[in-house]
């Protein structure tokens, strides 16, 4: 990921965005994977009725051999900017249909992934992976739930955050639990025992915003080293 000097404006504006977006409706039917999803035009539409004014984002496609990668930048009219890792999808049928199709998808699940909007599987992505090598099928043990407990409608997506929490953690050489915490404080979560939807979404932003302030801060560190090392160099060959 790469941003500019600055990024509190544009975190705040995330933060906004994360709490006044509304779900978009899933209205789309995917015959493949028997599953309603939301468009791409759907997730837009969330995403511009929630940026504050003064706040835009673009996307950049590309394609390389069977592959077509998208990445997303985020700018404010401050002048300050983030521009997000790339997304790259396999094409496994050379035609323009397929390449659209992968696209499509690419341009939807970045932008469902960056502004938090809850999405499924689009029928277009089927095009791109369903020729894709099958994986052996996997033992699964299953747990016994009692019969009077009803299933967690959070589940998935605090395994998601719990993933996310480990990788940013072994990154940012930060104790799982202590950046939890952090988060948890920022995000105004009181019981993280009894998290809702709305309790997930913060946590994820504000770990979110932890990371890319390391990044920043690690990028800013990069260079003075290497501005030091230049003048050092320079020195020598007086």
């Amino acid at each position: 990921m790469k941003s500019s000097e600055s990024i509190k404006t544009i975190a705040a504006a995330m933060n906004a965005v994360r709490k006044d977006i509304k779900q978009p409706e899933k209205n789309a039917k995917n015959p493949f994977f028997k599953s309603d999803y939301v468009t791409l035009e759907g997730v837009v539409d969330a995403i511009d009725k929630a940026l504050p004014k003064g706040f835009s984002y673009t996307q950049e496609v590309a394609s390389e051999g069977n592959q077509v990668s998208v990445s997303t930048i985020l700018m404010s009219d401050s002048g300050e900017w983030i521009q997000f890792e790339p997304l790259t999808m396999p094409v496994t049928k050379n035609d323009a249909q397929a390449f659209g199709s992968a696209e499509t998808y690419a341009r939807r699940y970045s932008l469902s992934a960056i502004f938090g909007v809850t999405s499924d599987l689009d029928d277009d992505g089927n095009k791109a992976t369903k020729s894709a090598p099958k994986e052996q099928p996997r033992k699964q043990t299953r747990t016994r739930r009692p019969a009077n407990q009803k299933p967690d409608p959070n589940a998935k997506a605090k395994q998601d955050l719990k993933v996310r929490l480990k990788a940013i953690s072994t990154e940012m050489k930060v104790a799982e639990k202590k950046l939890l915490v952090n988060a948890a404080g920022k995000a105004k979560v009181k019981d993280l025992s009894q998290m809702t939807k709305n309790d997930l979404s913060a946590l994820d932003h504000e770990l979110t915003t932890e990371l890319m302030e390391f990044r920043q801060s690690q990028k800013k560190y990069e260079d003075k080293t290497a501005e030091a090392g230049d003048d050092f160099l320079d020195d020598l060959e007086v």
